[in-house]
């Protein structure tokens, strides 16, 4: 066990946020976003063509600056949550409009932009800002739209956005029986890639037909760093439920938590993804702790719109820099195992297949015995996956 207890993450904890702003602060100036460099390197050119773009939340305010260039914006493509990113997760977007332009969901009947649509275009601008883990559906949303754009043959072009997991990879590579929305493709459930990196890999892999394929990079940033802070890509959320950057780290290990029958990750609470428990009833030997370099505070909470009230932990990391797996998953699997005890053998813990499609596998559930060591050492990555990954990277 790499952490200790309480004596050691305590030690940690001052020391650790002094060096995660210490690293901000240490951010070269020279820094400039995928926007800033598609604009002034790319754009120029291309001004006069008909552009489709896909945005949401974070990147919506790039067709206010695409129609004050003069650019023809033909359609705008939501993903899920919405252009404004306001529904939950899960719901349906509808088809409304911005700015007279029509914004057609692609989270709902359909998954891609359709061939005729894109025919009336010149070229595709993609812009979403995912976390880094393989479940996030705006890497399916990805997929799909190179496809189409290939079946159109039109040129996409990728703005590319860090992420605060895009200097590791973790997890089970998804198994190819259990493709569906929320994994398209054999990846580890942190693949280690940026959006645009992924994009690569896609089409490099051979994975998706044959389409141009531009990523514009984040001029300046390298894995070591944490993610940049500029407005608005990094200030508005990603996604409704994930509001902080602690969230976003704690993302791989909680969505577990979407295929179990009983667990609420905090969903419609003031600290979605940050907090973890099971209903009252069931029993939980809870105290404040400090496991694997994170501190675990005892609470309770009732989401909105719940009769239910859940008790559990509060997660903060105490450690500084960059999320180590080794601590992340290794807590994870605690917390998985400790749930699934308080809850018993006679209970239904899991809805099976959709907990297979989101940790990658089944064999997890089949081995659930096993210690946290074990658990953790079944789930490394293959060398052949690193390597993979580093092919396609454009960072340091």
């Amino acid at each position: 066990m790499r952490y200790g207890w309480l004596a050691l993450a305590c030690s940690w904890g001052l020391s650790g946020y002094s060096a995660k702003l210490s690293l901000f602060q240490s951010m070269p100036l020279s820094m400039r976003s995928s926007w800033e460099v598609f604009k002034e390197r790319f754009l120029p050119s291309r001004k006069h063509q008909r552009w489709v773009v896909i945005v949401h939340r974070p990147t919506y305010t790039l067709v206010d600056s695409l129609l004050q260039q003069g650019v023809s914006v033909m359609r705008i493509y939501a993903p899920e949550h919405g252009i404004f990113g306001e529904k939950a997760a899960g719901l349906t977007i509808q088809d409304t409009a911005y700015k007279g332009i029509p914004v057609i969901s692609l989270y709902g009947k359909r998954k891609a932009p359709e061939i005729h649509e894109l025919n009336e275009a010149d070229a595709v601008l993609f812009a979403l800002r995912d976390v880094g883990v393989r479940h996030y559906t705006y890497l399916s949303t990805l997929s799909y739209t190179l496809r189409a754009a290939s079946l159109a043959k039109r040129p996409v072009w990728v703005l590319d956005f860090p992420n605060p997991h895009a200097h590791y990879a973790y997890g089970a590579v998804l198994d190819s029986t259990l493709f569906s929305f929320v994994g398209l493709h054999p990846v580890p459930l942190v693949p280690g890639l940026t959006i645009g990196e992924y994009a690569r890999l896609l089409v490099g892999e051979g994975w998706i037909p044959m389409v141009s394929l531009e990523v514009v990079p984040w001029e300046g940033w390298q894995r070591k760093l944490p993610v940049p802070n500029e407005a608005p890509f990094f200030s508005e959320p990603p996604s409704p439920a994930l509001k902080s950057i602690t969230a976003m780290e704690l993302y791989p290990i909680l969505g577990w938590y979407e295929g179990t029958r009983c667990v609420s990750v905090g969903r419609n609470t003031a600290h979605p993804f940050e907090q973890v428990g099971i209903p009252r009833k069931y029993y939980l030997p809870l105290r404040d702790t400090v496991l694997y370099g994170y501190e675990l505070k005892a609470v309770q909470f009732r989401p909105q719109y719940e009769t239910e009230e859940y008790h559990g932990w509060r997660i903060r990391r105490l450690y500084g820099g960059k999320v180590q797996p080794d601590s992340l998953f290794r807590l994870g699997f605690f917390l998985l195992k400790t749930f699934r005890k308080a809850v018993g053998a006679s209970e239904a813990f899991y809805h099976a297949e959709f907990f297979d499609k989101l940790f990658g596998s089944s064999t997890y559930r089949q081995h659930e015995h096993e210690s946290v060591e074990e658990a953790y050492g079944r789930f490394i990555v293959p060398k052949t996956w690193e390597r993979m990954r580093r092919r396609y990277g454009l960072y340091e």
